[in-house]
C-alpha cells in the first residue's frame, strides 16, 4: 500500500511540475495577435539588400507637404532575389503606398491606389495607359514572385507581372497584373532629397 501511495505522489509531482513549466513559458511568450501576420515562406524585409532605402516599420516623410507613411505591410517582388518592394501604409483618409527598387539612388515612388476598373483586368500590362487625359508609357515589365509581409498588403496572387509607367514630369503608375487580381497605383517619383526615413524599431521590423 505504501508503494502505491508513493507512486501516486511521484506521478502527481511530475505532472504538477510540467504544468508549472508550461505556465511560465506561456507568460514569457508574446501573444501572436500582437505580431504582424506573415505568409509562410515570405522573405523578411530585414533581409532586403542594403540598396533599398526603407524597411517594414519605418516612417517615411515627404518633404514640403509633410505627408508621412508608416510602412505597415509590403509586397516583396522577387526573381532569384528581391528586386522591388511595394510598401503599404494604411491611412484613415486613403491608403498610401511606396514603391522602391533594388537600384541604389533610385529614390521612391509615392503612390495612391487606383480604384478597381481604372485599368482593364489583364494578365499582361499594356504598353501604354491613358488616365485622366494623361498618357503613361510602360518603362519596365518584369515577371515576379509575390510575397506578402506585415499587415494590410493587398493580394494580387503569388505570381504577377510588375509594370512601371512614366507620365508627364514625375508622374508614375505601377501595375501588378497578378495571378488572382490586377492592382494599380498612381503617384509621383521622389528623389533622395525629397523624403526622409525614420527607422522603425527592431520589433516593428519583424516579419
Amino acid at each position: 500500500m505504501t508503494l502505491i501511495v508513493d507512486a501516486v505522489i511521484i506521478v502527481g509531482g511530475i505532472a504538477l511540475g510540467r504544468w508549472i513549466v508550461r505556465r511560465v513559458r506561456a507568460s514569457r511568450t508574446p501573444p501572436s495577435a500582437a505580431l504582424p501576420p506573415v505568409v509562410a515562406g515570405a522573405p523578411a524585409t530585414s533581409e532586403l539588400p542594403a540598396s533599398f532605402p526603407c524597411r517594414l516599420g519605418d516612417v517615411v516623410i515627404r518633404r514640403g507637404g509633410g505627408d508621412e507613411a508608416w510602412l505597415a505591410g509590403a509586397l516583396v517582388l522577387a526573381e532569384e532575389h528581391p528586386i522591388a518592394v511595394l510598401f503599404v501604409a494604411p491611412e484613415a483618409g486613403g491608403d498610401r503606398a511606396l514603391f522602391v527598387r533594388d537600384v541604389p539612388g533610385s529614390g521612391i515612388t509615392w503612390l495612391s491606389p487606383l480604384p478597381d476598373g481604372a485599368i482593364a483586368p489583364t494578365k499582361e500590362p499594356p504598353h501604354a495607359l491613358e488616365l485622366d487625359g494623361a498618357r503613361f508609357e510602360r518603362a519596365r515589365r518584369v515577371p515576379v514572385r509575390v510575397s506578402r509581409v506585415g499587415t494590410g498588403a493587398p493580394s494580387p496572387g503569388d505570381r504577377a507581372v510588375a509594370a512601371e509607367y512614366t507620365g508627364p514630369g514625375a508622374d508614375r503608375v505601377v501595375v501588378l497584373a497578378g495571378s488572382e487580381k490586377l492592382l494599380a497605383w498612381r503617384g509621383v517619383a521622389l528623389g533622395e532629397g525629397e523624403y526622409d526615413v525614420l527607422p522603425g524599431s527592431e520589433s516593428t521590423r519583424e516579419a
